[in-house]
């Protein structure tokens, strides 16, 4: 397996179930129609024309259809969204065997974890960029930022640590 230059890694825990994933980060900015909308805002500062947006970005209906028609990713979709991203998702075991197979400190560091996002909290932190802002794109009623999680990650899961516990093996959760 190799993470490409648009790809993150992203922990999730759904139903008190945690999970990896390899992903495009674009598919984490929950609520599509605000990023749809803050798009608009930045072609309009630029005094950009709406056919130029929309022949470059699209109507709402085509960009929605970039995230699986899914406007807002949140605890009552997220059960649709995990079937749509169902072969992105990576075990523990094989992310740290990834790790700690990597051939240099650059390799390490792209195989660490940029966002947690959980659906039972209502919470969404990243370690990406600043510009990225991924909390400007939260479902309503959530908190997100950029935040060091950590120790929001199961022992057993933080692939990345010297003392973590093996994880489980597959299947066994």
């Amino acid at each position: 397996m190799e993470i490409k230059e648009d790809q993150i890694i992203v922990g999730t825990v759904f139903k008190k179930k945690f999970q990896w994933y390899v992903t495009d980060k674009t598919i984490w900015r929950l609520d599509y129609r605000r990023y749809y909308d803050s798009l608009d805002l930045k072609y309009k500062r630029q005094g950009r024309p709406l056919h130029e947006f929309v022949r470059e970005i699209g109507s709402f209906g085509e960009f929605l259809a970039s995230r699986f028609r899914i406007p807002v990713v949140d605890k009552s979709t997220a059960k649709e969204f995990f079937e749509k991203i169902m072969l992105n998702a990576v075990s523990s075991a094989e992310l740290a065997y990834l790790y700690m197979r990597a051939e240099s400190d650059e390799a390490r560091k792209k195989l660490l974890p940029l966002m947690f996002v959980d659906f039972d909290s209502r919470v969404q932190y990243y370690l990406l960029p600043a510009q990225d802002r991924f909390e400007d794109f939260v479902p309503e009623g959530w908190k997100g930022g950029r935040q060091n999680f950590e120790k929001l990650i199961p022992q057993p899961d933080r692939y990345w640590c010297a003392d973590a516990e093996p994880a489980p093996a597959f299947g066994n959760r």
